[in-house]
């Protein structure tokens, strides 16, 4: 962030500082207008950062933005503009516009979408699942939206999903546990079993939540474990 400071600001202001208490002690008014415009010099190349200027290791350096820096990914997610569709515009346009009979908030557990700034959980991706009644589908939520570029969406059929159960913190689809940040340790999840693969979603009340898809996709209900 600001890495031009150093070679910048700092230098202007100290000379600025310098020079000032030099042309009081002195009398010297000439000095603190030396100052002054010292001080000007190191703002305007602050914010101007010429290709020219700083040493030969600063031009030639990676400005690569590292998102996985916490203070950039917060800079970025501030800055940032979402992408022209929204997960959930993307979601209800494959669902033919129609509305979801529920919304629940949740958050896909995948490796599979990575991580792209600091501001993303490791293996997790924020959002919501969406109700219908022939589809689970799940969105992620705008602020995923707008560090990733891009939406998130899964749909999965209702005619292929064959079990649905709640599954201790830290669980993964591929059966390990996991839980590389404190929700993940504590934050019990969800799986969804069907013809093609797990899913598994970290979502409050996962029992509770377990037996209300069972009763609405498969029919009965689950004693959750």
């Amino acid at each position: 962030m600001l890495p031009t400071v150093p070679i910048t600001l700092v230098p202007g202001l100290g000379a600025c500082l310098l020079l000032c208490g030099l042309g009081v002690a002195l009398r010297v008014g000439a000095l603190i207008g030396i100052g002054v415009l010292a001080a000007i010099a190191g703002v305007v190349l602050m914010f101007w950062e010429p290709k020219w200027y700083g040493p030969q290791w600063f031009r030639t350096r990676d400005t690569t933005y590292d998102l996985s820096v916490p203070i950039n990914a917060a800079i970025a997610a501030s800055v940032r503009t979402e992408p022209a569709e929204s997960s959930e515009g993307a979601a209800r346009a494959r669902m033919s516009r129609r509305e979801p009979e529920e919304r629940w908030r949740a958050h896909l557990i995948s490796d599979e979408h990575g991580r792209p700034s600091a501001m993303q959980r490791v293996g997790v991706v924020r959002g919501y699942l969406l109700l219908y009644g022939d589809a689970l589908v799940f969105a992620a939520d705008d602020h995923e939206d707008r560090m990733r570029g891009t939406a998130v969406v899964e749909i999965i059929a209702a005619d292929g999903i064959r079990a649905v159960r709640r599954v201790p913190a830290g669980s993964r689809p591929d059966g390990d546990r996991a839980g590389h940040d404190l929700p993940g340790r504590v934050m019990p999840r969800l799986r969804v079993d069907t013809d093609h693969g797990p899913y598994v979603f970290e979502i409050r009340g996962a029992g509770r939540r377990a037996k209300e898809l069972q009763a609405r996709y498969l029919g009965h209900a689950v004693t959750p474990h």
